[in-house]
């Protein structure tokens, strides 16, 4: 480990200096590098002794060590001491050089000098500090720290650093005290210091040890200290960071209620459980905040958010709670009242519109919503289209192909450079896939793939690798014989495929039971075929939706296994690691899937999503 830490030291310092190299000292290093030592001690002995305080005093006295030669190495040591004798890193070299050479005794003796005489300037103190740990020798470092603190007069300084050291050394409890310590005072500004400290340490605590003691630590401060609110600060972090999103609440309430907060602080508990998927929580925090009145700050803000995860439970979860979607239905009628359609978001309006439609079949009303708001938009062309294809959405929902075709239509041809626009020929491109008309769905669903969005362009390469990994001849029918095996046709080619596009479509109209059983049927049809891996993903992602976590699990273990070499591995991978990390709560599977999917998949969509779930997991700030 020395000498890795060693050589990666060199490498950097040698990619910055190589250009002021002369001949000797590059022939010297590439010696050295060769594992020619004998032949990089000769050449080194004829660089200038005022060159001794750069680079190639360390590749020198490296080059000595791998002799050991160690009679050579203490005069080294020495001369470069005397040289710069305000530096005590050199006594820390000459110390390890005795303990190589089996002096402990000398050893120690530069130690405590070097110890002793670090003068009161922080670069002085940090370099001391970085030699001792660079030669493995952690409580001198940790002395260096402790000292340097005491003749700066700054107890706070160096936390970082002491609480590294305590970390390797698995003083955890230390650890943690180095953390609170920051916060003693009641600073709020040493909060992001403390979190840092903890966050570092709990990035290694498998059984949870580490988190129960800083949990138990904070506890007992805050009813030592009350008056002190970053102890309640940091534990509601510390909850937050281990996803104990109630206790968390329980603590950001009181927060606000001691305080007479604004409730800002639990709309951003509520962000956080909602990325964590805690819908449960994130309407509890909002909630609190809306029933503190129309004039508080927050209220609007409150209130969106909410309708917005009221909503996104609905349709992330089976079967559906029809009592809270009649409850949200009465929420989102109540506010639109309220504020006026012209004064609500687009998004809301959206979603307004597909709780009727989609969760209680109120097409109608969800139909004259969206009309009132499209004259509402009237001078806004992209909101006004975005209703449209809503619309669109609502009439394949009910069937109704050709007013719907029509309507997708319209709009890719008044907005087609736009997202909006593409978003709503790939829709188009899908309606087609529904009804079978597969090289019409492809064609234009190759013209998608050079789409501005890149989640337009994946789905778009997706569906036309489906078709044409699914094509077959046409087969004619016999006299008198029609299977309904589609939707809207009686075709008997591509039976598989057939199958596939009709599951599709029943998910896109919430039969969800139906569709599930749609897929198996695709398995059944053609079990070693191209569609299979396909039908095991939606099945996973149904599973997931029903709360049957660990057959979902096995499904996409299963695409994980079988089906690496298919489109679909990187999707399953992905959502692999999110059933582990959100649902299951297994933090190093989920790592484990990021890391593979960025490993194995560095062209995928999901990567950038993978680095960033898989550096907030090890713990990255």
């Amino acid at each position: 480990m020395r000498r890795f830490l060693f050589t990666c030291l060199l490498v950097i310092v040698s990619s910055l200096v190589f250009a002021q190299q002369t001949p000797d000292e590059q022939l010297a290093i590439q010696y050295y590098k060769d594992a020619e030592y004998e032949k990089a001690a000769e050449l080194f002995d004829k660089i200038p002794l005022t060159k001794r305080n750069s680079y190639i005093y360390y590749y020198h006295f490296q080059t000595l060590s791998e002799l050991r030669d160690y009679d050579k190495l203490e005069k080294l040591v020495k001369k470069q001491s005397k040289l710069f004798p305000e530096q005590q890193r050199y006594k820390v070299d000459l110390g390890y050089v005795y303990e190589l050479s089996n002096q402990p005794g000398k050893a120690e003796k530069e130690y405590q000098s070097a110890l002793k005489d670090v003068v009161a300037k922080d670069y002085n103190i940090r370099d001391l500090y970085s030699a001792f740990l660079a030669k493995g020798k952690r409580e001198y470092a940790l002395s260096t720290l402790i000292k340097g603190r005491f003749l700066l007069n700054d107890n706070k300084i160096y936390s970082k650093e002491i609480a590294g050291i305590y970390n390797q050394l698995g003083r955890t409890d230390k650890l943690f005290e180095e953390a609170l310590a920051l916060i003693q005072d009641n600073e709020a500004k040493y909060l992001p210091q403390a979190e840092e400290i903890i966050q570092n340490a709990l990035a290694d605590d498998e059984n949870q040890q580490k988190y129960l003691t800083i949990k138990t630590m904070l506890q007992k401060n805050m009813q030592k200290y009350p008056e002190n609110d970053c102890y309640t600060l940091l534990l509601t972090w510390v909850y937050q960071v281990n996803k104990d999103f109630p206790e968390a609440l329980i603590l950001a309430k009181a927060l606000d209620k001691k305080n007479n907060e604004d409730g800002s602080r639990l709309v951003q508990l509520a962000v956080s459980a909602e990325q964590n998927r805690n819908y449960d929580v994130a309407i509890e925090a909002l909630e609190y905040v809306v029933a503190k009145g129309k004039d508080g700050d927050q209220y609007d803000n409150a209130i969106n958010r909410l309708l917005n995860i009221k909503y996104q439970k609905i349709s992330t979860t089976y079967p559906v709670n029809m009592t809270e979607v009649v409850n949200l239905d009465k929420e989102y009628k109540n506010y639109v009242a309220e504020k006026g359609l012209a004064s609500c978001s687009t998004d809301l309006i959206l979603k307004y519109s597909s709780l009727l439609a989609f969760y209680q079949n109120k097409a109608d009303e969800a139909t004259q919503l969206l009309e009132e708001a499209i004259k509402n938009a009237s001078r806004e062309a992209k909101q006004m289209n975005e209703y449209k294809v809503q619309l669109a959405d609502i009439l394949l929902y009910t069937n109704n192909i050709w007013d719907a075709t029509l309507l997708y239509s319209q709009v890719d041809k008044d907005m087609p450079n736009d997202e909006i626009g593409q978003s709503a020929k790939f829709k188009n491109a899908k309606l087609s896939f529904y009804i079978g008309e597969f090289a019409w769905a492809k064609s234009q669903l190759d013209v998608l793939r050079a789409a501005t969005s890149k989640l337009i362009a994946n789905d778009a390469m997706y569906f036309s690798l489906l078709i044409s990994d699914n094509e077959e001849e046409d087969e004619e029918e016999e006299d008198g014989e029609e299977e309904d095996t589609l939707l809207f046709s009686g075709q008997k080619v591509n039976i598989p495929l057939q199958y596939y596009a009709k599951a599709d479509y029943l998910l896109f109209q919430n039969k969800v039971d139906e569709a599930y059983t749609m897929f198996d049927s695709v398995i059944t049809l053609s079990p070693f075929g191209t569609l299979v891996d396909d039908a095991l993903y939606q099945k996973a992602l149904i599973l997931i939706k029903k709360k049957d976590y660990l057959t979902a699990e096995q499904l996409l273990r299963k695409i994980e296994e079988s089906h690496y070499t298919e489109l679909l591995a990187d999707d399953a991978l992905f959502k692999l690691g999110d059933l582990y990390e959100y649902y299951i709560h297994d933090p190093n599977k989920a790592m484990d899937c990021y890391r593979k999917l960025m490993r194995d998949f560095p062209s995928s969509l999901y990567v950038n999503d993978a680095r960033s779930r898989y550096r907030a997991l090890r713990g990255d700030n």
